[in-house]
């Protein structure tokens, strides 16, 4: 009976992240997805060596490309399946995560609850999975956990490779070496020789791990990525207390919040257990160095994205699922049930606020995908190139700059093949450049308002 009910519980949950996301993504291409779509097409084989190359906003991140270039030959200018494909790259991250905690010796229900909870976080999932260009985060993760799987299974070159390829994935990635580093040393403490001896030790098990990240970093470099120096303002980094206090209290939030509600949950549920002391610590360390080094890349930048917390977030998992393990000695069977059926129905009834926090998504990709559509058509009815200006009147969310930012062009040149100019106006605050097309140029007028689109014929030539 034991085993029926958890087991009923991993398929509850596992079904409601398929509901919960697969329902909610693709609906429509979204800011950045445009540039990773044009930037990413490959026709030949130099075209794989062009990916190497930083995309227009500087970035260094040819895996992330790879997967974007694999879903156009596939799946064309569809939404859909590039939204589906975030959410196999999320169930792929749970899988693998569930046996990197089982690797750190937690039981296995312990390791599948803490990687489903990981998943089931309200915040950072949801815009990694419904937003596109946020699978950057979710490549992240999977090839991070996939490297540090490798390495506590002894496959020392498996885990540098995967570790590169987290590098070529996102910049966080390059914490990965310094993370695994830190696991070896606090693994050595149970190591008796002298000090020396025991750093030794540590280079022979890390130092594939450090040849990757030179590697990585000297094909950045060559590639003309950004730099801290290079970046713009809003990239570079930020050395004040405000900047630091303010990030460390919102990504706390972030990371750590959904987590720690259910381990208190929980303990409360389950009897409040006392803690056992028989654990020494290790898995604990070692989850919050992933979660110190983990924001490490971007806690002083001056732009924050709950993107960036969905990395460090492990860290908080391997902490939270110590500390279950500690308390499963002291907890009954019975007790451990009722919290099962207890957690497990308040995520059912939770599934409104999941797809309530998911409508913000959901509605800029639609408003997306409703412009595209009528710029496709006017494009069918033009000769030539046709100028489209969208009067954003920005009454009430979501509007066509928060749907397209500053890269409406772009978005009409990838959907329509060139055809169409696409201008916002009043112009997004982030655009760069452009210059406002001149009336007689104007060949039709959408207007966003309240959410919707809605076009307005002008007259011809010949009547104005």
């Amino acid at each position: 009976m034991t085993s029926v009910l958890r087991r009923g519980a991993v398929v509850v949950a596992l079904c409601l992240l398929a509901i919960v996301y697969g329902c909610d993504a693709g609906h429509g291409f979204v800011k950045d997805d445009f540039v990773w779509i044009a930037s990413s097409r490959v026709e030949s084989p130099g075209d794989v060596i062009r990916l190497i190359a930083p995309a227009a906003a500087g970035f260094f991140r040819p895996v992330v490309s790879l997967t974007f270039a694999i879903d156009r030959a596939i799946f064309g200018l569809d939404p859909l399946g590039y939204g589906l494909t975030n959410v196999t790259l999320l169930f792929a991250c749970v899988g693998l995560l569930t046996l990197l905690l089982h690797a750190l010796a937690l039981r296995p229900g312990v390791a599948i609850a803490g990687a489903l909870v990981w998943a089931l976080n309200f915040q950072a999932v949801n815009m990694a999975v419904l937003w596109i260009s946020g699978r950057t985060a979710l490549v992240l993760v999977l090839w991070a956990v996939a490297a540090a799987y490798a390495w506590l299974r002894g496959h020392r070159l498996v885990a540098a490779i995967c570790a590169m390829l987290a590098m070529w994935s996102k910049e966080e990635g390059f914490v990965i070496p310094a993370i695994l580093t830190v696991w070896s040393i606090i693994d050595s403490r149970a190591d008796a020789r002298p000090l020396l001896a025991r750093l030794k030790r540590t280079l022979a098990e890390t130092w594939m791990l450090w040849l990757a990240a030179a590697v990585s970093l000297g094909v950045r470099a060559w590639s003309g990525a950004w730099t801290p120096a290079s970046a713009p303002s809003f990239y570079r980094y930020r050395f004040d207390l405000s900047t630091l206090l303010g990030h460390t209290y919102q990504y706390a939030d972030r990371a750590a919040t959904t987590p720690v509600l259910v381990f208190v949950l929980f303990w409360l549920v389950a009897g409040c257990p006392r803690f056992s002391p028989g654990t020494d610590g290790t898995r604990r360390w070692k989850g919050a160095s992933w979660l110190v080094l983990g924001f490490a890349p971007t806690l002083l930048l001056p732009v924050r994205s709950s993107l960036y917390a969905l990395f460090p977030s492990i860290g908080v998992v391997l902490v939270l699922g110590d500390l279950v393990e500690g308390l499963m000695s002291r907890v009954s069977q019975r007790a451990v049930n009722r919290a099962i059926v207890f957690l497990t129905l308040l995520l059912l009834a939770l599934f409104p606020v999941y797809k309530v926090r998911n409508r913000r998504y959901v509605r800029e990709a639609e408003l997306s995908a409703a412009v595209m559509r009528e710029a496709v058509k006017i494009a069918g009815e033009g000769g030539g190139r046709t100028v489209v200006v969208i009067n954003d009147v920005r009454d009430a969310r979501p509007t066509a700059e928060q749907a397209f930012g500053g890269l409406a062009n772009e978005a009409g040149a990838l959907m329509t093949d060139g055809r169409v100019r696409l201008w916002i106006e009043p112009p997004p605050a982030d655009l760069a450049g452009g210059v406002a097309p001149a009336p007689a140029e104007i060949s039709a007028v959408l207007v966003v308002k309240s959410g919707q689109v809605t076009r307005i014929r002008l007259e011809s030539p010949t009547q104005r």
